[in-house]
């Protein structure tokens, strides 16, 4: 299976804008059926035909994000007078010869892996011998008593008691919890770590699971909100989830969009909201003046 990959800022490219949704819904589906066919971006006019509007892909076109024949752009295939190539698609997608070499790897390890489940059903597999001498240190089940001297792993007792679940409250589910110190230990790299630590002494116990750009955006997040103010708002998030909270990730949004604290009088960074519009509505309105004049210029030529 091959996957389209759009960027997280395609939803408010100017390009964006100015094609307008309906032109981006044609645009994403040709894209699944570049990436199905691995035509390294390019879509036929029927198949664009069949699945939108002339006026979607005009609006496409004018855009910029798709290409004709006679487009002077390095990274597209040569066209035809019967096709269009998606912008860029080589850059965010793998290509024809890319999507076969990795096709045939798999291909190869999954003959290797049923060559050798063959190979184990013929040789009779490796099923333990119980006719033959049983290590008694090990059995559970031998004639051999327990060595009195050796301590049983499984009878040490727990260095802590494991903290209580918390109760329901407003609600909403408690979220999971780990037990002992194993649970609030520190995980990541060094400058991760502070804040590992101090999200499990504040009672949330996750696994940190990381993806993409994770590692980044939280290293500037640390920088730039602090410990104290990260865990203070994933204590908020913690306390209002209505469902268990199984994963780190379920807090990087939020912190993401934390505005950056001013310090108090006192020296301290506050989060207080401030009056006027937000950066991201700002941000918005900005692109959609840039879609206005790309409109605007493409109706002139």
């Amino acid at each position: 299976m091959s996957w389209f990959k759009i960027d997280d800022g395609f939803h408010c490219h100017p390009k964006v804008f100015a094609a307008g949704t309906p032109a981006i819904g044609l645009y994403v589906r040709c894209g699944s059926w570049a990436a199905q066919q691995v035509t390294d971006g390019v879509v036929p006019k029927h198949v664009a035909k069949m699945y939108g509007t002339p006026r979607m892909i005009k609006a496409l076109v004018d855009a910029g994000l798709w290409h004709q024949k006679g487009h002077d752009c390095e990274s597209c295939p040569e066209l035809d007078a019967n096709s269009y190539a998606i912008h860029q698609y080589l850059e965010r997608n793998p290509s024809r010869v890319e999507t076969e070499l990795a096709r045939k790897s798999k291909s190869e390890r999954q003959q290797r892996w049923r060559e050798g489940k063959r190979k184990e059903q013929a040789s009779g597999g490796n099923a333990p011998n119980v006719d033959g001498d049983v290590d008694a240190s090990t059995s559970r089940h031998g004639d051999a008593a327990p060595d009195p001297t050796r301590p049983d792993p499984s009878r040490v007792p727990p260095t802590e008691e494991p903290p209580p679940y918390p109760p329901q409250a407003d609600g909403h589910l408690p979220a999971v919890h780990g037990q002992g110190q194993a649970a609030a230990a520190a995980v990541g790299p060094d400058w991760l770590q502070p804040l590992t630590a101090a999200m499990g002494h504040a009672g949330m116990h996750v696994p940190w699971k990381f993806k993409g750009d994770d590692l980044i955006r939280l290293h500037n997040d640390i920088q730039r909100l602090g410990i104290p103010l990260m865990v203070e708002q994933a204590s908020r998030s913690w306390q209002s989830a209505r469902t268990p909270v199984v994963s780190s990730r379920f807090f990087y949004d939020s912190w993401h969009a934390l505005p950056t604290p001013t310090p108090t009088p006192d020296g301290r960074p506050s989060l207080r909201s401030v009056t006027g519009p937000s950066k991201t509505t700002s941000y918005l309105e900005s692109m959609a003046a840039i879609a206005d004049e790309l409109r605007a210029a493409g109706g002139t030529q």
